[in-house]
């Protein structure tokens, strides 16, 4: 599973944007996916991503070298989240329009309840290390091609020299273990099932 250095986060406290760069390019789209979940708005969802990294941003001088970012960042995300809805409900908002007020509600307590501890991702880091380890060879290879590198099917089905199909089939399996092993931790891992 791809990670961040640590040297990369060092970098960053330091102030170094290309590592800045770095952190942004990794985390946002697990984070967009993250927020969009409970707030189902494109240009909302977009917004609160943008207001976690600026967060992060000025408060790198607050961070310890070996601070987890992926626990930090999911952690503001959400209380960015639980801030824009209790706000929208203050103010009686149309933002959430396409909401009924129960769903807005569900989302607002699932966000409040949802761990976003340093050992949560350590957590599922280990699940994840754990299922791609019991994948079969070609099916973990094509998983890690699809979901870590980015790798779009026809370019990993050329590179193995298979079809297609057969890439979108062990990626339809792989998907299937990972839902039943991640089953717990999903709004914090739905970046590997969103291609």
């Amino acid at each position: 599973m791809p990670e961040l250095s640590n040297d990369t986060v060092v970098r960053f406290i330091q102030g170094d944007e290309h590592s800045f760069k770095l952190i942004f390019n990794f985390f946002y789209p697990r984070l967009y996916y993250f927020i969009h979940s409970y707030i189902p708005n494109d240009d909302l969802a977009e917004n609160i991503v943008q207001d976690t990294f600026f967060t992060l941003w000025s408060k790198r001088g607050d961070l310890k070298h070996d601070s987890n970012i992926n626990a930090w960042l999911y952690t503001v995300a959400r209380n960015n989240c639980l801030k824009k809805i209790r706000g929208s409900k203050a103010k009686r908002s149309n933002i959430f329009a396409q909401l009924s007020e129960l769903e807005l509600e569900m989302n607002m307590e699932a966000l409040a309840e949802i761990d976003t501890s340093e050992l949560t991702f350590r957590e599922i880091e280990q699940i994840i290390e754990n299922t791609l380890g019991g994948l079969p060879p070609q099916c973990r290879k094509i998983f890690q091609l699809s979901r870590f590198e980015n790798k779009k099917n026809r370019e990993i089905a050329q590179e193995l020299e298979i079809s297609v199909k057969a890439v979108e089939n062990q990626i339809t399996k792989a998907l299937k273990i990972f839902r039943g092993s991640l089953k717990d931790y999903l709004p914090l891992a739905a970046y590997l099932f969103i291609s």
